[in-house]
C-alpha cells in the first residue's frame, strides 16, 4: 500500500506489546505526542507520556501514531484531543484518521467540542489541522518549550451542536 491510498483505521489501548513500536516512532525529531523534543527524551520519560488515554492508532494493523481523547475541564460534552502520527504519514491519512476517531469518539458519548492544540513549531500539525477546516481559536503564548526556546500553543476545535 502507499501513503496515498487511504488505509483501514483501527486502534487499542497502549500496551506493552506495542512498546518497541512506540519508542520508534518517538525517534522522529517531529513526532509531537506530548512533547517538543522527542527524539532527545529517555526511553523512562517517553514511556511516563503514555497514561491510561493513550491509544496507538494502526493503518491496516501497523503502528503509525498515537492518539488520547480527555475530558477538559470536567465537561461531560467537551474533550480534547492530542493526535500525531509518524512522519510518512500524509495529510490525507491525518484527516482520514482524525474523521474516523471524531466519529467514534462520538459514538460512543456526546461531543459538543473536541479541541486539539499544536506547537508553533509543529508545521505538520498545524498544516493537518488548518486543511481539515477546525475553527483556530488563537495561541496561548510560551507555554512549550522546543530547541531551548519558547513557544505558543495554537488552539483549534470542531464543534457540534448539542443533541439534547
Amino acid at each position: 500500500m502507499t501513503t496515498t491510498e487511504l488505509p483501514r483505521w483501527s486502534s487499542r489501548p497502549y500496551a506493552d506489546a506495542d512498546r518497541d513500536a512506540v519508542l520508534a516512532l518517538f525517534t522522529e525529531p517531529d513526532f509531537f505526542f506530548r512533547t517538543g523534543d522527542p527524539d532527545t527524551r529517555p526511553e523512562w520519560e517517553i514511556l511516563s507520556l503514555l497514561d491510561e488515554d493513550t491509544h496507538v492508532l494502526l493503518a491496516n494493523g501497523e503502528v503509525v501514531g498515537l492518539y488520547a481523547v480527555e475530558s477538559e475541564a470536567n465537561n461531560a460534552c467537551h474533550y480534547s484531543m492530542q493526535l500525531r502520527l509518524r512522519a510518512s504519514a500524509t495529510l490525507e491519512w491525518w484527516q482520514s484518521a482524525f474523521a474516523e476517531l471524531s466519529r467514534a469518539n462520538r459514538w460512543r458519548r456526546e461531543v459538543v467540542r473536541l479541541a486539539l492544540r499544536f506547537d508553533e513549531f509543529d508545521s505538520r500539525g498545524l498544516a493537518f489541522a488548518r486543511a481539515a477546516g477546525l475553527r483556530e481559536e488563537g495561541t496561548l503564548g510560551a507555554v512549550s518549550v522546543h530547541e531551548g526556546q519558547r513557544y505558543g500553543y495554537v488552539s483549534f476545535a470542531q464543534i457540534w451542536e448539542p443533541i439534547s
